[in-house]
């Protein structure tokens, strides 16, 4: 029989399901929003996930609309 425990979700996992490439199964998404850890976390990772399109929306990298767009590869 499983433990009704769920360990910390890993940090890896919060980052791919923040950037849409993975969901969280309903055991880890209930873990993250009444852990405070995990919650601070996710939140740390979407504050640099903002950090990192401010600075590519400044840079003009890897915006298609933008004039003179650069391609991310």
């Amino acid at each position: 029989m499983r433990s009704e425990t769920t360990g910390h979700v890993p940090a890896i996992r919060l980052w791919q399901a923040l950037c849409g490439a993975a969901e969280l199964p309903n055991r880890q998404y209930q873990h993250v929003i009444h852990c405070v850890a995990c919650e601070r976390l996710a939140t740390q990772i979407g504050d640099a996930l903002d950090d990192i399109e401010e600075s590519l929306r400044r840079h003009n990298i890897g915006m298609s609309s933008a004039p003179g767009a650069h391609r991310l590869n």
